[in-house]
């Protein structure tokens, strides 16, 4: 019998000595391998992949938790996420949902304030999503504020007036409402920002010639074109074509390296790409140090980059969660608590993203929005040098 409590005792000194095992959490993934995004969905998910190694390895052994980013193909369809999202909550009980666009969004919303899951998207918003109080979230503000950064440096820099120009698609909401915010732009700053008429365009058009010489005839100072790469391509061939010279921004999906496979970048000399995570390219940038230790496979690039800060964000969220409420008791309320809850400064965010802080009035970042990008300067895509600051935008 002494010999037996003699082992108990030592079994349970044992046990006491021993560090405790770390807390899992799941972090669910939207990819899309099989869709309109396949071709550039490896160097996203690598993005995912190796900031969530370097946090496990990093960060989360010191904190006593480990979370799993388990990746989902969801083809940017809204009816394999609506099919797939019931098992994904019975099986990962995710902490938080990393999405990836519109089908996303128009699954999700509203969805999860009932299943209470946060999702944090690395995509743009639209004012189409911009609602209170929700579960849906982006580290990006609407392609609308993302624009209005560049234009509202470009007026600085004029002096005078900024006569803005938009090419887009009629018969496409999100791309519709892209262009109704910088209407809104120049409604709330009349003396800054003239809009002028928008020329309604196919998104795979044949010529934009004739939308462009009628922007030329209104004496536009630039060009806004956020929707389809065919779309920037025509616009370049069509300013081509005529002996122009106007600038044009585009967003991250139909930006400057995209339209570079099918056009000359000196025929885009001057064209701006606007988004609101640091250019790959930035000079001084820690996150792309991370991932070039951590990754396993995936180039560095533009989605990588927007991808790997979604990430970073979305487990510094955890750490804040953590902080609250301990390593044990991370919930989805928990996390989205987190969020709101604290600021998040751009030297935690590894330099991918500006200072952010959230409120329950916007699924996006609200106070003082900045804006980061690229340009073309002298045939080569260039980061644009620092962030913008967005003048304030009322809902539209």
């Amino acid at each position: 019998m002494k010999f037996r409590a003699k082992l108990i005792a030592a079994a349970a000194w044992l046990a006491a000595s021993l560090p405790a095992a770390a807390a899992e959490y799941v972090m669910s993934v939207s990819a899309d391998f099989s869709g309109p995004f396949a071709n550039v969905m490896p160097n996203a998910m690598a993005g995912v992949k190796a900031v969530g190694d370097w946090w496990n390895s990093d960060v989360g052994k010191r904190l006593g938790v480990t979370v799993k980013l388990n990746i989902y193909d969801m083809r940017y369809d809204a009816a394999v996420i609506a099919r797939t999202w019931p098992s994904i909550l019975r099986s990962d009980k995710p902490i938080m949902h990393l999405g990836f666009g519109s089908p996303d969004l128009t699954t999700l919303m509203r969805r999860l304030p009932t299943d209470k899951v946060p999702m944090l998207m690395g995509t743009a918003m639209v004012g189409l999503v911009w609602s209170e109080n929700g579960w849906h979230y982006s580290i990006r503000p609407t392609y609308s504020h993302e624009f209005a950064g560049v234009l509202a440096d470009m007026q600085k820099k004029k002096g005078a007036p900024l006569r803005i120009a938009a090419i887009s698609t009629q018969n496409q909401a999100g791309w519709v409402d892209q262009v109704n915010g910088v209407h809104q732009l120049a409604k709330t700053y009349p003396d800054r920002f003239v809009m002028l008429d928008t020329q309604w365009a196919d998104p795979a058009p044949v010529s934009l010639s004739s939308s462009v010489r009628t922007i030329a005839s209104q004496n536009a100072d630039v060009i806004v074109v956020g929707g389809t790469t065919a779309q920037v391509q025509a616009t370049a061939a069509a300013l081509k074509e005529l002996k122009l010279r106007i600038p044009v921004v585009t967003s991250t999906h139909n930006g400057l390296s995209e339209a570079s496979k099918g056009t000359s970048l000196a025929d885009m000399e001057g064209f701006y790409s606007a988004f609101s995570f640091a250019p790959p390219a930035q000079a001084d940038l820690p996150l792309r140090d991370i991932f070039m230790r951590y990754r396993k496979d995936g180039d560095w690039g533009l989605i990588t980059a927007q991808s790997a800060a979604q990430t970073l964000l979305a487990l510094r969220i955890l750490e804040k969660a953590v902080a609250a409420v301990g390593p044990d008791a991370v919930t989805g309320e928990a996390m989205r608590k987190a969020l709101l809850d604290n600021a998040y400064s751009e030297k935690e965010l590894l330099g991918a993203l500006p200072d952010l802080k959230f409120d329950t009035s916007a699924p996006f970042p609200v106070g003082n929005i900045q804006v980061n990008g690229e340009v073309v300067r002298d045939g080569h895509i260039v980061p644009l040098g620092g962030w913008l600051d967005v003048p304030a935008l009322p809902k539209w």
